[in-house]
């Protein structure tokens, strides 16, 4: 069993469609929602005791945040902060298993959100034309918000093959590589 460490539930659907399209069956991974990233940093979450108690049947967990926007006064932000605080979380976890994780960011590896990384994959007309109206738009529109209003009710309709998904899927291969 692999158990998916995950802010949200937009995270958990989004690994759900991801995972499926890789044919990864249902009854190999579980999904723990934490409810936000500070909340997947806090050792004392309730959620760690759970894992613990399962211990017996986990093979392997793979926690998935975002980067987030360094600008914002939580000290958790930003992808190097973020993957700061991941392998320092990882370590104090001390759980004797396998552990990865992926930050969800923009194409720089600076700041971002998962709805960062799905934009990412849009093809070029589309980007143009979400830059367009970000410039001529008066107010600052951040990737959550231009993704859930103009793509959420889509269902992700991305094409996994794209090449921005390639390190995560590599990694959810090797997640489930049976050994």
């Amino acid at each position: 069993m692999v158990i998916f460490i995950v802010e949200g539930i937009t995270d958990k659907e989004f690994f759900e469609d991801f995972l499926n399209s890789l044919n990864i069956e249902k009854t190999k991974y579980e999904f723990k929602i934490f409810e936000g990233k500070d909340n997947i940093f806090k050792l004392s979450h309730f959620l760690y005791d759970e894992i613990e108690k399962e211990l017996d049947i986990v093979e392997k967990i793979f926690i998935a945040v975002d980067a987030d926007d360094p600008k914002d006064e939580c000290p958790i932000r930003g992808y190097k902060k973020t993957e700061e605080k991941l392998k320092e979380l990882i370590e104090n976890l001390a759980f004797e298993l396998p552990i990865d994780y992926f930050i969800f960011s923009d194409k720089n590896r600076e700041t971002g959100y998962l709805e960062s990384f799905l934009l990412s994959v849009l093809d070029n007309e589309q980007q143009e034309c979400i830059e367009q109206f970000r410039d001529c738009y008066q107010y600052e529109l951040n990737d959550k918000w231009v993704f859930n209003s103009f793509y959420k009710q889509k269902k992700y309709p991305f094409d996994y093959n794209h090449p921005n998904f390639n390190e995560l899927k590599q990694k959810l291969t090797n997640l489930f590589k049976e050994e």
